[in-house]
């Protein structure tokens, strides 16, 4: 039976890595996202019967996504969101909320009212992308950042409580810098790349998408059955250095 799975952030980064990788799986893919270009010039040459594409920014308000579009679903990945460099001495009050709301409060209402609208079926599988930024590690520049991913783990351990009861399962993962777009507008200065690359213990690098892709397909899969309410660290060894 063709399950059904809901990508937010799908259109870009790690959100999008996955779906191009579970592409070939046998699943209805609901994919949220602003910017479909990147998913239309992937799927020029596939059948794309088996895609929902549904265009919305996390900035506007939740009245308007309209979920009886959507289906009960068998499995989600929640991927969207921002980051945006602001010191807490030079703080912005409008970067600070922009950042919070769309990574953590827009979110977690999104789920919230999937549940409240009975749209995740019982035995259902989600994976949460928070970062270490929000688990372990804390940066310059991260304040609003690592307040949103942080508050993820939480509302990740709070779902898997409260959704254990319909067999529902609801882990995050946190990985450390990834080569995504997202890297490469934050990380600009090749230099200072290179320098941070070195501490990451398997072999001085990023991790790829696909490896991200791989531990959130662990994680929605039977292998991972008995797994609710934790968190994945996926850093090549980066926090084993602090």
């Amino acid at each position: 039976m063709t399950k059904k799975i809901l990508i937010t952030g799908g259109t870009s980064g790690i959100g999008f890595s996955f779906f191009k990788n579970s592409f070939k799986k046998d699943f209805h893919f609901y994919l949220v996202g602003r910017n479909f270009s990147k998913v239309n010039k992937h799927l020029k040459k596939k059948k794309n019967s088996k895609i929902k594409k549904i265009i919305f920014d996390f900035k506007d308000d939740l009245k308007k996504f309209d979920f009886e579009k959507i289906p009960k679903l068998d499995y989600l990945v929640i991927a969207a969101g921002i980051a945006k460099h602001n010191l807490i001495k030079d703080f912005n009050e409008k970067i600070f909320e922009e950042v919070v709301n769309i990574n953590l409060v827009q979110t977690a209402k999104f789920l919230a009212l999937l549940v409240k609208n009975n749209k995740i079926n019982n035995k259902a599988s989600i994976v949460v992308v928070s970062s270490i930024s929000g688990y372990k590690m804390v940066f310059n520049f991260h304040y609003a950042y690592s307040i949103s991913k942080a508050g993820l783990i939480a509302m990740t351990r709070s779902l898997a409580n409260e959704l254990s009861s319909k067999m529902i399962r609801v882990n995050a993962i946190a990985p450390a810098m990834v080569s995504t777009p997202l890297a490469d507008k934050l990380k600009k200065d090749d230099y200072f790349t290179d320098i941070d690359k070195e501490k990451y213990l398997l072999e001085k690098r990023y991790a790829k998408p696909s490896e991200i892709s791989n531990t959130i397909d662990f994680l929605l899969s039977s292998k991972s059955s008995f797994i609710t309410g934790q968190t994945i660290v996926v850093d090549g060894g980066f926090t084993l250095t602090k």
